[in-house]
């Protein structure tokens, strides 16, 4: 009696370590890497700016297979060189991820950190576009002085209005706070008359990481400054040579 009630326990537990181990067998880690180019209007004809960063998923095994397993991001930020007008700091956040996500949501519906979503991901060619749009969560800031980490100046920022605490009039929407709101614009404040975010757009590519960009520009000391969980680069990497 006891033997037959041995196994019938055994079984089970047999089974799901059986799935697991298959599962973790047929999933294997997915990266892909794509390009951030960021173009801003001014005066003197169109600036732009491009980062390529890494997203993937070291160990995409979950269990059960539609469950999600959060990816991760890393690169550094976008610099877009305005002349004698300054620059402009494009950063990057550990939730990145989600700019990406939402460029290219997955086409049959499921979770992008799903295995689906990842196996969609790998599939997308080199070249393939699409707009982040300006209306997404991107952080951007400038120095008036690029030598001291404290004349830092906050460009441009978007909130989700699902996180505002007060009424905010872009939010509202039929009662509902959905979308985002302007937290600041000030590139005609901070650069003159006629300068405007135009466009954002990410790119899959097959080109290496960059980095070292933001090194050229920055000291040590400004580039690790945290902008409210945004970054001159995710992870901090250390200054190139």
């Amino acid at each position: 009696m006891k033997k037959v009630l041995f196994t019938i326990i055994l079984l089970p537990i047999l089974l799901l370590v059986g799935i697991f181990a298959y599962v973790q067998a047929n999933q294997m880690p997915s990266s892909w890497r794509y390009k951030m180019t960021v173009e801003i209007e001014t005066p003197e004809g169109v600036k732009s700016g491009y980062a390529i960063r890494q997203m993937g998923n070291d160990n995409p095994v979950t269990f059960p297979p539609e469950a999600s397993n959060y990816g991760e991001v890393s690169g550094e930020a976008v610099v877009i060189n305005l002349g004698e007008r300054g620059n402009v700091f494009a950063l990057i956040a550990h939730s990145s991820d989600l700019e990406f996500y939402a460029s290219f949501p997955v086409p049959s519906g499921a979770g992008a950190e799903t295995p689906a979503g990842y196996e969609y991901y790998d599939s997308l060619p080199v070249g393939t576009k699409a707009p982040l749009g300006t209306d997404r969560f991107i952080k951007m800031v400038t120095f008036t002085d690029l030598n001291d980490p404290k004349s830092v100046e906050l460009v441009y920022d978007k909130e989700t209005c699902a996180w505002a605490k007060d009424t905010i009039e872009e939010c509202k929407n039929n009662g509902e706070r959905i979308g985002s709101y302007t937290v600041a614009n000030r590139f005609e404040e901070l650069f003159g008359e006629g300068v405007k975010l135009k466009s954002i757009t990410l790119e899959i590519t097959d080109e290496p990481t960059t980095w070292g960009v933001v090194d050229r520009w920055l000291p040590d000391q400004a580039r690790k400054l945290n902008m409210t969980y945004s970054y001159f680069s995710w992870p901090n990497k250390p200054i190139a040579e």
